[in-house]
C-alpha cells in the first residue's frame, strides 16, 4: 500500500526542561521548498556580487595605475619635446652665426662649397615653414593624435639631428677655411665698441636739431661720460682729434677698404699712426661735437660708403 506524500512538515521546538511546553509549527512543503530555493538564490547572488565587486575594484585599481603611468609618460614626452625644441633653437642660432660669419668675411669658395646662399626672403620662408612644421608636430604630440607620441618625437629628433649634423659640418669647414684667414678676421670690425643702450640705429631718422628726416650713418651707444670705448677690430689709427660735428673722433683703417669711426669722445687714448688691436681702449665716451647727450657714435664705412654696423657685430 502506497503512502501519499504529506503536503506539510511539522517543526517541533523542544525546550531543555520538561516544564515548558513543546511547540509545534506546521510548514507546508511548498513554502519550505520556496524558502530553500530563495536562500540558495540569495547565496549565489551574494557570491556573484562579491566576485563582481572584486573584479571591478581590480579594474579600477588597474585603470588608476594606467592613468598614473600615462600622466608620467605624457610629462616625460613633453619634457623631451622641450629638449628637442631647445636643440632646434641651438641649431637655428648656429645657422645664423654661420651665415653672419660668411657675410662678414665675404667667404665665397665654390671648391669647398662655402659660397654664401640667399639670406633674404628665401631664408625667412624656410624659417617660417620650419616653425610651422614644429608647431604642428608639437600640437599632434600633446593631443596624441595620428602617430604615437614616441614616433612624433622620434621623427622630430631625427630631423633636428640631421640638421645639426649638416650645420656642424658647415661650421667646421668654415672654421678650417678661416684658420688661414686670421689676419682678415682679426681686422674685421666685428666687436661691440662700447657698453650701453642703443639709442639710435642705422638708417633714416628725425634729426634732433632740425626736426627733419636725415640719414643716420651709424649706431649710437648711450652711457655715462668716461665709459671705455674699444677698437672693434685690428687696424691703424689714421685720424685722432677734432672733426666738425663728430667732436673728438678716432678713425681706424682695418684694411680691405674698411674704416671705423668713434665720435663724440671725451678723451682720446691713441695717436695717429698707432697700431691698435681689437678690444684695445682707444678713448672714453663723451658729449663733444654736435651731440644731445653722452654717447658714442659708431660708424663702419666700406670704401667710403656707410654700412649698417649691425651686419658686422657678432656679439
Amino acid at each position: 500500500m502506497e503512502h501519499k506524500k504529506s503536503r506539510h512538515f511539522t517543526l517541533m521546538i523542544m525546550p531543555e526542561t520538561s516544564a515548558l511546553e513543546v511547540r509545534r509549527m506546521r510548514i507546508s512543503r511548498r513554502l519550505l521548498q520556496f524558502g530553500v530555493v530563495t536562500v540558495a538564490l540569495l547565496l549565489v547572488a551574494s557570491i556573484v556580487g562579491a566576485a563582481n565587486s572584486a573584479y571591478l575594484w581590480e579594474q579600477s585599481h588597474q585603470n588608476d595605475q594606467l592613468r598614473a603611468e600615462n600622466s608620467a609618460l605624457r610629462s616625460r614626452i613633453e619634457n623631451l619635446d622641450d629638449q628637442v625644441q631647445g636643440l632646434g633653437e641651438v641649431v637655428g642660432e648656429m645657422k645664423q652665426f654661420d651665415a653672419k660669419l660668411r657675410a662678414l668675411t665675404m667667404v665665397s669658395d665654390p671648391v669647398r662649397n662655402l659660397a654664401i646662399g640667399p639670406i633674404g626672403e628665401t631664408g625667412m620662408v624656410e624659417q617660417d615653414a620650419a616653425e610651422k612644421e614644429a608647431s604642428n608636430l608639437r600640437r599632434d604630440l600633446l593631443a596624441a593624435s595620428g602617430a604615437g607620441p614616441a614616433e612624433l618625437v622620434g621623427t622630430r629628433l631625427d630631423r633636428v639631428e640631421a640638421e645639426a649634423s649638416v650645420v656642424g659640418k658647415r661650421v667646421q669647414e668654415l672654421s678650417v677655411y678661416l684658420e688661414g684667414q686670421r689676419s682678415i678676421l682679426a681686422s674685421t670690425p666685428s666687436r661691440r665698441p662700447a657698453q650701453g643702450y642703443v639709442t639710435s640705429t642705422y638708417g633714416m631718422r628725425v634729426d634732433p636739431f632740425t626736426g627733419l628726416p636725415q640719414m643716420h650713418s651709424g649706431v649710437d651707444f648711450s652711457n655715462n661720460i668716461g665709459t671705455r670705448v674699444t677698437a672693434s677690430g685690428d687696424g691703424i689709427a689714421i685720424y685722432t682729434g677734432v672733426l666738425g660735428a663728430y667732436g673728438n673722433i678716432v678713425e681706424i683703417d682695418h684694411g680691405n677698404g674698411l674704416v671705423t669711426k668713434y665720435a663724440h669722445l671725451s678723451k682720446i687714448e691713441v695717436k695717429t699712426g698707432e697700431k691698435v688691436n681689437r678690444g684695445q681702449v682707444i678713448g672714453l665716451m663723451g658729449n663733444s661735437g654736435r651731440s644731445t647727450g653722452p654717447h658714442l657714435h659708431y660708424e663702419i664705412r666700406l670704401r667710403g660708403v656707410p654700412q649698417d654696423p649691425e651686419r658686422f657685430l657678432l656679439e
